[in-house]
């Protein structure tokens, strides 16, 4: 009977220190998880930014490139020469040609 007992607790033993190590690994892997859907939505955010700054940056150049069209225009209209244009803004003419499209 006192062997049946010792192994009873014995038993118990092992399945309660199993079951607290099982606890410890699932928190464990539940803590990294959550470090990596942080970590993802770090990563998301800073996309966002990245996008916002680089549609920022484009409609910059659109608007430069515009100006840079209209000022073509107008000299050309004033009876500038393509070639002078091409020397003063330093482009090809095949460039500056692309620009007035």
């Amino acid at each position: 009977m006192n062997q049946m007992l010792e192994k009873h607790v014995e038993t118990r033993s092992d399945d309660y220190w199993k079951k607290i190590t099982e606890d410890f690994q699932k928190l464990h892997e539940n803590e990294e998880r959550i470090e990596l859907q942080l970590e993802l939505e770090e990563t998301q955010r800073q996309m966002k930014e990245v996008q916002k700054e680089k549609e920022k940056a484009e409609k910059k150049v659109e608007e430069k490139d515009q100006e840079i069209k209209q000022m073509i225009q107008v000299m050309l209209a004033n009876g500038m020469s393509l070639e002078l244009i091409s020397k003063s803004l330093s482009k090809s003419e095949d460039e500056i040609m692309e620009l007035l499209k």
